[in-house]
């Protein structure tokens, strides 16, 4: 904090490349409506979804960014005391004027403002007081809760335990959706597409060995597509062309609106996606397509996630620090968070200091004025 505002990490404006870099800029504290939090955010994460907002692949608005972290109470409500330490659940189920981070301004600073109508919705969430420096708990609640979120829907609508799961992407998400799933289901195989080529269930997104790979796996198969925007598309269809048994697909990844060719036909997969919000429905929506020659395609996906599983996601990083504290690869300040982003996004590689961004936490020095 300063005497005339507040520090946060603001977006400039898209360069000819399409992204957005970032500096650390002093903004004036928000005004306050009745009802309204002021929140000094303690930990903020750096999800795959600001990666896209930065590059330019989404073309969400707000100036400071930030869906993940925890926060103490500055200016408290009828629900919420100065000093109380919580987190915010970034998506609003039934308001799409409110996507924390996204389209208002987000945890990349040392103020944010939630408005009344989220407090009433419920959507800020208590957090134990022992938690409020937690850098993995402020890092990654949101996307495990996310994980977990999958794997309930999951167990809803598949028919037969699979006996193999494939998980699209070996970014954080991708990690915590294998985590969770082994820790459910140990006896399910699992085959990673990603990077990562140093384990035998490991394979590149473009092997030409993948196909095989894919044909190969006992089924019936589950899948989790924690895929960026551009590679939904791609690694459903793969999975639909190669993989004969029953499958079921969690698309976890965002993709575009309109129709999408599978062998059953053309599918609005993101309208199948957007059926799952935040938890509302006691049972969960997904869609079979029947396919010529091949067991059913069960296809589901969900965004946001409950305040239950935000819950859940924190007992288990508290319960289970050591399994999820190798995921957290960088931890910095504001000053060192601008210099991480800007350095990534200059580059094009997902590289700082020699070691791969999986996922980082930013601690906000102000957080404690």
């Amino acid at each position: 904090m300063t005497d005339n505002g507040y520090r946060a990490l603001v977006r400039r404006p898209a360069g000819p490349d399409g992204c957005s870099l970032v500096d650390v800029a002093v903004l004036d504290t928000p005004a306050l409506e009745p009802g309204d939090l002021l929140l000094a955010p303690l930990v903020a994460g750096i999800c795959g979804t600001d990666w896209q907002i930065l590059r330019g692949d989404r073309p969400d608005d707000s100036p400071v960014l930030g869906h993940e972290g925890i926060a103490r109470v500055v200016v408290g409500s009828k629900a919420f005391a100065p000093g109380d330490i919580v987190t915010v659940n970034p998506t609003h189920p039934t308001d799409p004027g409110f996507l924390l981070g996204h389209n208002v301004a987000g945890l990349w600073a040392e103020r944010t403002r939630i408005p009344a109508s989220v407090v009433n919705a419920g959507l800020v969430v208590s957090v134990p007081s022992s938690a409020a420096n937690d850098v993995l708990i402020g890092a990654l609640a949101e996307p495990l809760a996310s994980a977990i979120y999958g794997l309930e829907i999951a167990m809803a609508v598949f028919e037969d335990t699979p006996r193999s799961l494939v998980v699209w992407g070996d970014g954080i998400v991708g990690q915590l959706a294998a985590a969770v799933w082994r820790q459910a289901m140990p006896e399910t195989e699992q085959l990673i597409v990603g990077r990562n080529r140093d384990s035998h269930n490991c394979i590149a997104a473009d092997d030409p060995d993948l196909p095989s790979r894919l044909a190969a796996l006992r089924g019936p198969v589950s899948a989790v597509l924690a895929t960026p925007r551009s590679a939904t598309v791609t690694a459903l269809t793969t999975l639909d062309s190669h993989i004969d048994h029953a499958l079921t697909v969690d698309v976890h990844g965002g993709l575009d609106s309109g129709p999408v060719s599978l062998r059953s036909g053309e599918v609005d997969v993101a309208a199948v996606r957007a059926a799952n919000c935040g938890g509302l429905s006691s049972v969960p929506v997904a869609k079979t397509l029947q396919r010529a020659g091949a067991g059913p395609l069960r296809l589901f996906g969900h965004r946001g996630v409950s305040n239950a599983h935000l819950r859940a996601a924190i007992g288990a990083l508290t319960e289970n620090a050591a399994t999820f504290a190798s995921l957290l690869t960088q931890v910095t300040d504001l000053e060192g968070a601008a210099e991480l982003i800007n350095g990534v996004l200059q580059s094009g590689n997902r590289c700082h200091d020699g070691r791969r961004v999986l996922k980082a936490a930013i601690r906000l020095e102000g957080a404690a004025a």
